[in-house]
């Protein structure tokens, strides 16, 4: 005969159903079954740690006979102390019961209780009344992928700016230098056309000179 958590060991890697103690029903998939806790990948992509004596029930549908992939990407360990003592100082959100949720920096994990500092406020909370723990530090891989990929794609929007900036320096160089070159070409020409306009001139009183000593 199997316990509770070996009959649950066989669903590590399908979705399933949970029903708390308090009735409330959250679905996810089921990444690994410890001592005294399972951890739950949302949908949400959020590693969630749920004590098992807070579970009332676990459904399946039999229909579902795909396993899916773990990320193996959440903390580790035999109990729920173990998993708390890696949280400590970090930003994690607790669900208890009637619906209450906390959220803060786990500041120390007692023997019976855990202290959450929230600014200027501690509160305190039973491990009695915890049903879930979400870290939020830990997300699963897809996730972290979407955030690489957003990255990415920020980069590239970077370098395509530069480019474009780059571009547009080059090509009002460009225009300026040729600017350059008409205002030097038409330099040129008029003084050519100058020199032209003046040479007529001085052949002119050149030829009147010459009759005016003829005439003598």
């Amino acid at each position: 005969m199997s316990n509770f958590n070996d009959s649950l060991k066989g669903l590590t890697g399908y979705q399933i159903n949970i029903i708390l103690n308090d009735g409330t029903k959250l679905s996810g998939l089921l990444a690994e079954v410890s001592t005294d806790y399972l951890t739950v990948y949302s949908s949400e992509n959020e590693t969630l740690y749920y004590p098992i004596t807070q579970i009332q029930a676990v459904t399946k549908n039999s229909k579902d006979v795909e396993m899916l992939p773990i990320t193996d990407d959440h903390l580790k360990g035999e109990k729920m102390s173990d998993v708390l003592s890696q949280s400590l100082l970090s930003w994690v959100t607790i669900n208890g019961s009637g619906k209450a949720s906390y959220s803060g920096i786990l500041s120390a994990v007692e023997e019976d209780h855990l202290v959450l500092t929230q600014g200027k406020d501690r509160v305190y909370l039973k491990h009695a009344s915890v049903l879930n723990i979400y870290d939020g530090t830990k997300k699963t891989t897809s996730d972290n992928q979407d955030s690489s990929s957003s990255k990415d794609d920020s980069s590239q929007k970077q370098d395509s700016s530069k480019n474009q900036e780059s571009s547009n320096k080059s090509d009002s160089s460009q225009k300026s230098s040729q600017q350059s070159s008409k205002n030097q070409s038409s330099k040129k020409s008029s003084t050519k056309n100058t020199k032209k306009k003046q040479q007529p001139a001085f052949y002119y009183d050149e030829l009147e000179g010459a009759k005016t000593s003829s005439s003598k």
